[in-house]
């Protein structure tokens, strides 16, 4: 049996390259003309569409996840300057309040200070305190007034209560004030309610003193007030100074043991009104003048 021969091929030569686009290319347009003339494809693709919507959706997931945080983080840093802003604010108007009500406090602690200096007969000086020493036991103050402005060593320093203290030391500007409780202080005062005569002494301790040299049978309650008797000529008489908590009028004692409150405190006012030492004396009062009597006539001599 002879070989076959070698330019015989089992199928025919193919189309052309050009015959097969121009083929492709009416395919095309025949499948696009269809599609939107007959809507042949949309079962296709609904089909397609189905099948690839969970690739579709595992595809955009990490986008997704990504928009979600980064906008999560955005709004969070956006509420965090938010809440920061709203806060400074609130700390601005929470200390503007605070200053407000405490303008109105010292207003109406001025308001009372011009009472009670209109309604005392005395010179007085409104002074502002400048210096509150941090040691407790040190019974000093420091106010803005000073020889420059007439104050004086000696003179009664007050507010709206009571009798504060004694200005002690005097400099150009500023003068110190030292309070009732120190224990080296001691004023005159008579017991209101009775009229009794009595000197109290600062005990070293705040918001404290005491009245010494009082016998047993005092006559004394918890509760009566002591005013200035102005015996000393420091201390014009009258002025509210303390009021009496506790009494101990047993025999273990020489004398009663009588604990007294300063009404006046320090740490609840700003102002206070210093008393010139000069206390005045009471004007006396304007003579009246009287009309001169006509003058007798002179007897007629003798002739």
């Amino acid at each position: 049996m002879s070989a076959p021969h070698p330019n015989l091929t089992l199928f025919p030569r193919g189309l052309s390259a050009g015959a097969r686009l121009l083929i492709y290319v009416l395919i095309s347009i025949a499948v696009i003309t269809a599609d939107t003339r007959f809507h042949g494809l949309d079962r296709f693709r609904a089909g397609i569409n189905t099948l690839l919507y969970p690739l579709q959706t595992l595809i955009q997931t990490p986008g997704r996840t990504y928009d979600r945080v980064s906008g999560f983080f955005v709004k969070q840093a956006r509420l965090e300057r938010e809440n920061t802003a709203l806060r400074q604010n609130f700390i601005q108007y929470s200390i503007a309040m605070q200053r407000y009500r405490d303008l109105e406090q010292e207003n109406q602690r001025l308001r009372t200070l011009l009472g009670a200096q209109q309604r005392t007969p005395l010179h007085t000086q409104l002074a502002e305190i400048l210096a509150i020493p941090r040691d407790p036991y040190q019974f000093q103050v420091t106010v803005n007034r000073g020889s420059q402005q007439g104050i004086k060593g000696g003179e009664a320093v007050v507010d709206e209560t009571g009798l504060l203290g004694q200005v002690t030391r005097v400099y150009p500007f500023s003068s110190e004030i030292t309070l009732l409780t120190n224990k080296d202080q001691s004023v005159p005062v008579i017991i209101q309610r009775t009229g009794q005569r009595a000197i109290m002494f600062g005990m070293g301790i705040d918001d404290s003193v005491e009245i010494r040299y009082l016998p047993h049978n005092t006559d004394v309650r918890t509760g009566d007030l002591l005013v200035t008797s102005g015996i000393d000529g420091v201390y014009p008489s009258g002025l509210a100074v303390a009021k009496v908590t506790q009494i101990d009028l047993s025999g273990s004692r020489a004398f009663a043991h009588i604990e007294c409150k300063p009404l006046a405190a320090v740490d609840r006012n700003r102002q206070v009104l210093i008393v010139d030492a000069a206390i005045p004396a009471p004007a006396a009062p304007a003579a009246t003048a009287k009309p001169l009597a006509p003058k007798p006539p002179a007897p007629a001599g003798k002739h």
